[in-house]
Parts: structure tokens; sequence; C-alpha cells
């Protein structure tokens, strides 16, 4: 039995959902947290926003170690692996100031627990570093998307194997034949 040690890039490619999926519900559930005033939509959306803010660390710098594993294959562009890590430390700040604002906002939740909701300064705070940072750690992940999906050598045609089976062409003298029968007729005999 043979065991398997993922490199930097599947361990990059591994981790980097966390910070995405709860940056974006974080700010999902601080939006709905202006609409309706719940305290437990508050607690959700402070706890992801501070939950995204500590995975985009160790996602942030997994990225340097993947992008020196990338270099080799052909079919990679340099320039988006660039693209990706520059909009990827924009997005990691966003989304660690998001964090901080989230875990004061936390705290006062959990402080005063009589409140129904967050002050309306804190709370301007918390939807506004939440917006940014799911606009860029979205945008980040969409850059480091085209890294593979969008790579050169993989816009060429087709491979072969891929295509569909060309239908049959006649010869222009050959004899035209008659349809199979199907199974609904019987096959008709030849007369004696």
């Amino acid at each position: 039995m043979t065991s398997y040690v993922p490199d930097w890039a599947h361990i990059h490619i591994m981790i980097n959902h966390f910070p995405v999926i709860l940056a974006m519900m974080g700010a999902v559930a601080a939006l709905l947290g202006l609409v309706r005033s719940r305290r437990g939509v508050w607690i959700y959306a402070c706890a992801s926003l501070t939950l995204a803010a500590l995975t985009v660390i160790p996602t942030y710098f997994t990225g340097e170690p993947a992008e020196h594993f990338l270099n080799r294959p052909w079919y990679i562009a340099r320039e988006s692996i660039h693209t990706h890590e520059d909009a990827a430390l924009i997005a990691a700040v966003l989304v660690g100031v998001a964090g901080l604002v989230a875990l004061v906002a936390w705290r006062r939740l959990v402080r005063y627990p009589r409140e129904l909701s967050l002050p309306g300064g804190l709370r301007a705070a918390v939807v506004i570093t939440a917006l940014l940072a799911a606009g860029a750690i979205g945008y980040a992940s969409l850059l480091g998307g085209y890294i593979i999906h969008d790579a050169p050598g993989l816009a060429g045609p087709r491979p072969t194997s891929a295509q569909p089976p060309a239908p049959l062409q006649q010869p222009a003298n050959a004899p035209a034949q008659q349809p199979a029968a199907t199974p609904t007729q019987p096959p008709v005999a030849p007369p004696r």
C-alpha cells in the first residue's frame, strides 16, 4: 500500500474554499442582519467573518509554495498566477480587517446579551467590511480558477478521442441501401 503526500498546490486547493465560503456567508448574514435585526443572525455573521479571517492566513501562505510547484507545467500562464497573487494579497488584508471588526462585534454581542442588535456604527462597519471582503476574495478566487481553467495549453482543439464519431458517407456510385426492418414489422419472405 502506497501513501500519498499532497504537494503545496493540492494543499492550497483543498483549503482555499473555506475563507471564500465563510466570507460570502458572513456578508449575506450581515445583510440579513440589517433587514431582520436578530441577535442570532449577527452572531452567525460575526463568527463566519472571524473564521474567514483565521482561515485566510494559511490559504494565503500556501499560495507561494503552490506557485513554485506550478512553474513547471508548460500549460500554465505565469501572468495569471501573478494576477491571482496580487488580488489574493488585497483579499487577505480585507478579510483580515473584516474578521477583526467582526471579532469586536462578536465580543460586544457576547458581553451584552440583552442587546438584540449591534449599535449603528458597529453594524455599518461589519456590513461594509464584510461586503468588501466578500467581493475581494470572490474576485481573487475567480482569478485563481483562471490559472488552470483558462490555461493557454487547454484552449486548443479537443483531443481526437473526445470528438464524436463522424457519420459514415456512402460513395456516390454505391447502390442505395434499403432501410432495415423495424421490430414492429415482420420480415417479408421472398416470393418462390
